[in-house]
C-alpha cells in the first residue's frame, strides 16, 4: 500500500502545486541552471497557476497531486493531448514531479500511469537530467526513442517517446 494519496488537484491548490513543482527543479537542477532561471520559475508562478485554473474551468483534465500522510504535496503530474506540429506521438507527459523525499518509492510511475495511462507518449525532459531520462528508459517497453535536442531559454533539452505498457 502506498503510503502516498494521488488524486485530481482542486482548483484552491494550483499555486501550491507549482510552488512544489519549483522546489523540485531546484532540488534536481541545482548546480546545472542558474539562479536567474530558478526566480524565473518564481515570478512566472502566478501566471502559470491561471493558465492551469483558466485550462481546468474550460474542461481540461486537472493535473493529478500526490500527498503525502500530512497532506502536503509531493508529486505532480499532467499528460493530454499532443502539441505542437508532428508529434512523436498523440499522448504527451506534460509534466511529472516528485520532491526528493520520494524519489525511488515507485511514485512517479504511480503519477504517469494516472496522467496517461498505457498510451505510447512522450515527454520533454533536460539532456542533463540523467536521473529522469533513466526513469523514462525504466517506463520504456520496449524502448525509449531519443528525438531531436530543442533550445528553449537558453536550455537544451531533448524530447523522449515510449511505447505504452
Amino acid at each position: 500500500m502506498s503510503p502516498f494519496t494521488i488524486r485530481p488537484s482542486a482548483s484552491d491548490e494550483v499555486e501550491a502545486m507549482l510552488r512544489m513543482k519549483n522546489l523540485a527543479w531546484r532540488q534536481t537542477y541545482t548546480g546545472q541552471l542558474s539562479d536567474a532561471a530558478f526566480d524565473r520559475l518564481d515570478a512566472e508562478l502566478p501566471a502559470q497557476a491561471a493558465h492551469w485554473q483558466d485550462s481546468i474551468r474550460q474542461g481540461a483534465q486537472p493535473p493529478l497531486v500526490a500527498t503525502d500522510a500530512r497532506g502536503d504535496i509531493v508529486g505532480v503530474a499532467a499528460g493530454g493531448p499532443a502539441r505542437g506540429d508532428n508529434p512523436p506521438a498523440e499522448v504527451e507527459l506534460y509534466m511529472v514531479y516528485v520532491l526528493a523525499e520520494a524519489h525511488g518509492t515507485g511514485l512517479g510511475q504511480q503519477l504517469v500511469s494516472g496522467a496517461i495511462g498505457a498510451a505510447p507518449a512522450f515527454v520533454w525532459v533536460l539532456e542533463s537530467n540523467a536521473r529522469a531520462i533513466a526513469f523514462y528508459r525504466k517506463l520504456a517497453s520496449p524502448q525509449m526513442e531519443p528525438l531531436n535536442p530543442c533550445q528553449t531559454s537558453g536550455i537544451t533539452s531533448a524530447s523522449c517517446a515510449w511505447s505504452g505498457q
